[in-house]
Protein backbone atom coordinates (compact mmCIF):
# COMPACT_ATOMS: atom_id res chain seq x y z
CA UNK A 1 0.00 0.00 0.00
CA UNK A 2 3.03 2.30 0.29
CA UNK A 3 2.80 5.44 -1.90
CA UNK A 4 -0.33 4.32 -3.72
CA UNK A 5 -2.59 7.21 -4.74
CA UNK A 6 -5.64 5.00 -5.24
CA UNK A 7 -8.15 4.95 -2.36
CA UNK A 8 -7.47 2.00 -0.07
CA UNK A 9 -10.93 0.49 -0.50
CA UNK A 10 -10.40 0.13 -4.26
CA UNK A 11 -7.08 -1.62 -3.68
CA UNK A 12 -8.84 -3.97 -1.24
CA UNK A 13 -11.71 -4.78 -3.61
CA UNK A 14 -9.51 -5.65 -6.59
CA UNK A 15 -7.78 -8.74 -5.05
CA UNK A 16 -11.14 -9.92 -3.70
CA UNK A 17 -12.63 -9.72 -7.17
CA UNK A 18 -9.69 -11.58 -8.64
CA UNK A 19 -9.96 -14.23 -5.92
CA UNK A 20 -13.56 -14.89 -6.94
CA UNK A 21 -12.67 -15.71 -10.54
CA UNK A 22 -12.81 -12.36 -12.34
CA UNK A 23 -10.19 -11.77 -15.04
CA UNK A 24 -7.61 -9.05 -14.67
CA UNK A 25 -8.96 -6.92 -17.53
CA UNK A 26 -12.54 -7.25 -16.28
CA UNK A 27 -11.37 -6.21 -12.81
CA UNK A 28 -9.66 -3.16 -14.28
CA UNK A 29 -12.83 -2.17 -16.13
CA UNK A 30 -14.98 -2.51 -13.01
CA UNK A 31 -12.69 -0.34 -10.88
CA UNK A 32 -11.66 1.99 -13.74
CA UNK A 33 -8.00 1.02 -13.52
CA UNK A 34 -5.56 -0.32 -16.06
CA UNK A 35 -5.05 -4.08 -16.02
CA UNK A 36 -1.32 -3.36 -15.59
CA UNK A 37 -2.15 -1.49 -12.36
CA UNK A 38 -4.11 -4.47 -11.04
CA UNK A 39 -1.17 -6.75 -11.85
CA UNK A 40 1.25 -4.46 -9.99
CA UNK A 41 -0.98 -4.58 -6.92
CA UNK A 42 -1.05 -8.35 -7.11
CA UNK A 43 2.72 -8.51 -7.47
CA UNK A 44 3.18 -6.40 -4.36
CA UNK A 45 0.94 -8.74 -2.38
CA UNK A 46 2.50 -11.92 -3.79
CA UNK A 47 5.97 -10.73 -2.77
CA UNK A 48 4.81 -10.76 0.87
CA UNK A 49 3.71 -14.41 0.79
CA UNK A 50 6.78 -15.68 2.66
CA UNK A 51 5.94 -13.38 5.60
CA UNK A 52 2.49 -14.98 5.77
CA UNK A 53 3.74 -18.58 5.70
CA UNK A 54 4.61 -19.64 9.27
CA UNK A 55 5.88 -23.20 9.81
CA UNK A 56 3.75 -25.96 11.26
CA UNK A 57 3.20 -25.61 15.03
CA UNK A 58 5.68 -27.42 17.23
CA UNK A 59 4.50 -30.86 18.34
CA UNK A 60 1.52 -30.95 15.98
CA UNK A 61 0.15 -33.92 14.06
CA UNK A 62 -0.48 -33.11 10.41
CA UNK A 63 -1.72 -34.88 7.28
CA UNK A 64 -0.40 -33.54 3.98
CA UNK A 65 -2.02 -34.14 0.61
CA UNK A 66 -0.13 -33.51 -2.63
CA UNK A 67 -1.50 -33.21 -6.14
CA UNK A 68 -0.96 -31.38 -9.44
CA UNK A 69 -3.21 -28.95 -11.31
CA UNK A 70 -2.83 -28.12 -15.00
CA UNK A 71 -3.51 -25.05 -17.08
CA UNK A 72 -1.96 -23.65 -20.23
CA UNK A 73 0.54 -20.79 -20.31
CA UNK A 74 0.77 -18.56 -23.34
CA UNK A 75 -0.69 -20.17 -26.45
CA UNK A 76 -2.47 -23.51 -26.39
CA UNK A 77 0.09 -25.13 -28.68
CA UNK A 78 2.37 -27.54 -26.76
CA UNK A 79 0.98 -30.77 -25.28
CA UNK A 80 0.46 -30.82 -21.49
CA UNK A 81 3.71 -32.70 -20.95
CA UNK A 82 5.64 -29.75 -22.43
CA UNK A 83 3.59 -26.98 -20.85
CA UNK A 84 4.86 -24.87 -17.95
CA UNK A 85 1.34 -24.49 -16.60
CA UNK A 86 1.51 -27.31 -14.05
CA UNK A 87 1.01 -26.31 -10.42
CA UNK A 88 2.10 -28.63 -7.61
CA UNK A 89 0.12 -28.04 -4.41
CA UNK A 90 0.19 -29.40 -0.87
CA UNK A 91 -2.72 -29.04 1.54
CA UNK A 92 -2.95 -29.85 5.25
CA UNK A 93 -6.01 -32.09 5.50
CA UNK A 94 -7.61 -31.24 8.85
CA UNK A 95 -7.25 -27.45 8.65
CA UNK A 96 -7.38 -27.11 4.83
CA UNK A 97 -4.28 -24.94 5.20
CA UNK A 98 -2.64 -24.41 1.81
CA UNK A 99 1.05 -25.10 2.44
CA UNK A 100 2.73 -24.57 -0.90
CA UNK A 101 2.13 -24.08 -4.62
CA UNK A 102 4.87 -24.32 -7.26
CA UNK A 103 4.21 -23.56 -10.94
CA UNK A 104 6.32 -24.79 -13.85
CA UNK A 105 7.07 -27.76 -16.06
CA UNK A 106 6.01 -31.14 -14.71
CA UNK A 107 9.57 -32.39 -14.25
CA UNK A 108 11.91 -33.47 -11.48
CA UNK A 109 12.68 -29.86 -10.56
CA UNK A 110 9.03 -29.05 -9.88
CA UNK A 111 8.55 -32.09 -7.63
CA UNK A 112 11.83 -31.44 -5.83
CA UNK A 113 11.04 -27.78 -5.12
CA UNK A 114 7.47 -28.47 -4.00
CA UNK A 115 8.50 -31.39 -1.81
CA UNK A 116 11.40 -29.53 -0.19
CA UNK A 117 9.33 -26.45 0.67
CA UNK A 118 6.55 -28.61 2.13
CA UNK A 119 9.00 -30.72 4.13
CA UNK A 120 10.65 -27.61 5.57
CA UNK A 121 7.24 -26.28 6.57
CA UNK A 122 6.39 -29.52 8.41
CA UNK A 123 9.63 -29.83 10.43
CA UNK A 124 8.04 -28.84 13.73
CA UNK A 125 5.40 -31.60 13.59
CA UNK A 126 5.97 -34.83 15.51
CA UNK A 127 3.65 -36.93 13.35
CA UNK A 128 3.40 -36.48 9.57
CA UNK A 129 1.18 -38.41 7.19
CA UNK A 130 2.24 -37.76 3.58
CA UNK A 131 -0.40 -38.86 1.09
CA UNK A 132 -0.28 -38.24 -2.65
CA UNK A 133 -2.30 -39.33 -5.63
CA UNK A 134 -0.55 -41.75 -7.96
CA UNK A 135 2.66 -39.82 -8.73
CA UNK A 136 5.73 -41.65 -7.44
CA UNK A 137 8.05 -38.68 -7.95
CA UNK A 138 6.78 -37.27 -4.64
CA UNK A 139 8.31 -40.21 -2.78
CA UNK A 140 11.49 -40.02 -4.85
CA UNK A 141 11.96 -36.35 -3.95
CA UNK A 142 11.07 -36.95 -0.28
CA UNK A 143 13.40 -39.94 0.28
CA UNK A 144 16.68 -37.94 0.50
CA UNK A 145 15.05 -35.48 2.92
CA UNK A 146 13.08 -37.72 5.25
CA UNK A 147 15.18 -40.87 5.58
CA UNK A 148 17.53 -41.95 8.36
CA UNK A 149 19.86 -44.83 9.13
CA UNK A 150 19.03 -47.50 11.71
CA UNK A 151 21.42 -50.23 12.86
CA UNK A 152 20.64 -53.74 11.66
CA UNK A 153 20.08 -56.51 14.17
CA UNK A 154 22.28 -59.57 14.33
CA UNK A 155 25.95 -60.22 13.83
CA UNK A 156 28.43 -57.87 12.24
CA UNK A 157 27.96 -57.51 8.50
CA UNK A 158 29.26 -55.47 5.58
CA UNK A 159 26.49 -52.85 5.85
CA UNK A 160 25.48 -52.62 9.52
CA UNK A 161 22.90 -49.86 8.91
CA UNK A 162 19.75 -49.67 6.84
CA UNK A 163 18.08 -46.57 5.40
CA UNK A 164 14.44 -46.11 6.48
CA UNK A 165 11.78 -43.40 6.75
CA UNK A 166 12.30 -41.30 9.85
CA UNK A 167 10.19 -42.09 12.89
CA UNK A 168 6.80 -40.39 12.90
CA UNK A 169 6.51 -40.20 9.10
CA UNK A 170 4.02 -42.21 7.05
CA UNK A 171 4.19 -42.08 3.24
CA UNK A 172 1.65 -43.60 0.85
CA UNK A 173 0.07 -43.02 -2.57
CA UNK A 174 -3.35 -43.86 -3.92
CA UNK A 175 -3.33 -45.55 -7.32
CA UNK A 176 -5.87 -44.14 -9.78
CA UNK A 177 -7.40 -46.26 -12.52
CA UNK A 178 -6.21 -49.52 -10.96
CA UNK A 179 -8.89 -51.59 -12.78
CA UNK A 180 -9.61 -53.88 -9.85
CA UNK A 181 -6.04 -54.05 -8.55
CA UNK A 182 -4.90 -52.66 -5.22
CA UNK A 183 -5.60 -48.94 -4.96
CA UNK A 184 -3.07 -48.01 -2.26
CA UNK A 185 0.69 -48.33 -2.50
CA UNK A 186 2.86 -47.94 0.59
CA UNK A 187 6.19 -46.53 -0.50
CA UNK A 188 9.02 -48.79 0.65
CA UNK A 189 6.78 -51.10 2.66
CA UNK A 190 9.75 -53.04 4.03
CA UNK A 191 10.67 -50.06 6.23
CA UNK A 192 9.05 -49.16 9.57
CA UNK A 193 6.91 -46.06 10.12
CA UNK A 194 5.19 -46.55 6.76
CA UNK A 195 1.90 -48.51 6.74
CA UNK A 196 -0.03 -47.28 9.77
CA UNK A 197 -3.28 -45.65 8.63
CA UNK A 198 -6.30 -47.52 7.22
CA UNK A 199 -6.22 -47.66 3.44
CA UNK A 200 -9.51 -45.72 3.29
CA UNK A 201 -7.68 -42.67 4.66
CA UNK A 202 -5.01 -42.72 1.96
CA UNK A 203 -6.26 -40.19 -0.57
CA UNK A 204 -5.90 -36.62 -1.78
CA UNK A 205 -9.62 -35.89 -2.00
CA UNK A 206 -9.40 -32.56 -0.19
CA UNK A 207 -6.67 -31.41 -2.55
CA UNK A 208 -8.79 -32.52 -5.52
CA UNK A 209 -11.66 -30.41 -4.18
CA UNK A 210 -9.27 -27.48 -3.78
CA UNK A 211 -8.21 -27.88 -7.41
CA UNK A 212 -11.85 -27.75 -8.50
CA UNK A 213 -12.33 -24.58 -6.46
CA UNK A 214 -9.24 -23.06 -8.09
CA UNK A 215 -10.83 -23.46 -11.52
CA UNK A 216 -13.75 -21.36 -10.28
CA UNK A 217 -11.81 -18.77 -8.31
CA UNK A 218 -8.67 -18.21 -10.37
CA UNK A 219 -9.22 -17.15 -13.96
CA UNK A 220 -5.84 -18.56 -15.05
CA UNK A 221 -7.16 -22.10 -14.45
CA UNK A 222 -10.52 -21.61 -16.17
CA UNK A 223 -11.23 -24.21 -18.83
CA UNK A 224 -12.16 -23.35 -22.43
CA UNK A 225 -11.58 -19.62 -22.03
CA UNK A 226 -8.80 -17.25 -23.03
CA UNK A 227 -8.09 -16.14 -19.47
CA UNK A 228 -5.05 -18.36 -19.03
CA UNK A 229 -1.73 -16.98 -17.77
CA UNK A 230 0.65 -15.47 -20.30
CA UNK A 231 3.84 -16.39 -18.39
CA UNK A 232 4.82 -18.86 -15.69
CA UNK A 233 5.79 -15.96 -13.39
CA UNK A 234 2.30 -14.51 -13.82
CA UNK A 235 0.75 -17.87 -12.97
CA UNK A 236 2.90 -18.11 -9.84
CA UNK A 237 1.88 -14.59 -8.83
CA UNK A 238 -1.82 -15.41 -9.21
CA UNK A 239 -1.59 -18.62 -7.21
CA UNK A 240 0.39 -16.91 -4.42
CA UNK A 241 -2.36 -14.30 -4.01
CA UNK A 242 -4.99 -17.05 -4.01
CA UNK A 243 -3.08 -18.93 -1.32
CA UNK A 244 -2.85 -15.89 0.97
CA UNK A 245 -6.56 -15.13 0.68
CA UNK A 246 -7.49 -18.80 1.11
CA UNK A 247 -5.43 -19.22 4.30
CA UNK A 248 -6.04 -15.93 6.08
CA UNK A 249 -9.04 -14.03 4.71
CA UNK A 250 -11.71 -16.41 3.39
CA UNK A 251 -13.48 -18.64 5.97
CA UNK A 252 -13.69 -22.27 4.86
CA UNK A 253 -17.17 -23.78 4.90
CA UNK A 254 -15.87 -27.13 6.19
CA UNK A 255 -14.24 -25.68 9.30
CA UNK A 256 -17.20 -24.01 10.98
CA UNK A 257 -18.60 -20.51 11.15
CA UNK A 258 -16.07 -17.78 10.32
CA UNK A 259 -13.08 -20.10 10.60
CA UNK A 260 -10.16 -19.74 8.22
CA UNK A 261 -7.45 -22.39 7.65
CA UNK A 262 -4.94 -20.20 9.51
CA UNK A 263 -7.29 -20.19 12.52
CA UNK A 264 -7.62 -23.97 12.34
CA UNK A 265 -3.83 -24.28 12.38
CA UNK A 266 -3.61 -22.01 15.44
CA UNK A 267 -1.78 -19.12 13.76
CA UNK A 268 -4.50 -16.57 14.56
CA UNK A 269 -7.75 -16.35 16.50
CA UNK A 270 -9.86 -14.48 13.93
CA UNK A 271 -10.17 -13.99 10.19
CA UNK A 272 -7.80 -11.40 8.72
CA UNK A 273 -9.41 -8.66 6.67
CA UNK A 274 -8.08 -7.72 3.27
CA UNK A 275 -7.09 -4.31 4.63
CA UNK A 276 -4.98 -5.95 7.35
CA UNK A 277 -3.41 -8.30 4.81
CA UNK A 278 -2.38 -5.34 2.66
CA UNK A 279 -1.19 -3.10 5.47
CA UNK A 280 0.74 -5.55 7.69
CA UNK A 281 4.29 -6.78 7.28
CA UNK A 282 3.38 -10.39 7.89
CA UNK A 283 1.25 -12.17 10.46
CA UNK A 284 3.72 -11.64 13.32
CA UNK A 285 3.50 -7.86 12.98
CA UNK A 286 -0.28 -8.10 12.94
CA UNK A 287 -0.39 -10.14 16.14
CA UNK A 288 1.79 -7.56 17.94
Amino acid sequence: MARLRTPSNIVEYAPNSRAEGRGVRATGRVYTKSHATILRWEERLALQSEHWSPPAPEGSEITLEGDELYTRVGENLPPPSESSGWTLTFLERESRYWVTAQAGLKDETLFTQGTESTWQWAQGATSIRWFTDGERRYGKALWPLASEYLPKRGLAMTYPFRKVWREGLEVAIKIKGSQGQRRVAWLKVEHPFTAISPTAEVHANHNEAQNAAMRRRCSAYRRRQNLYAKTTAGLQRSVDVQRLIHNWVRPHWGLGTQTTPAMAMGFTTRPISMAELLNSRGFEALLL
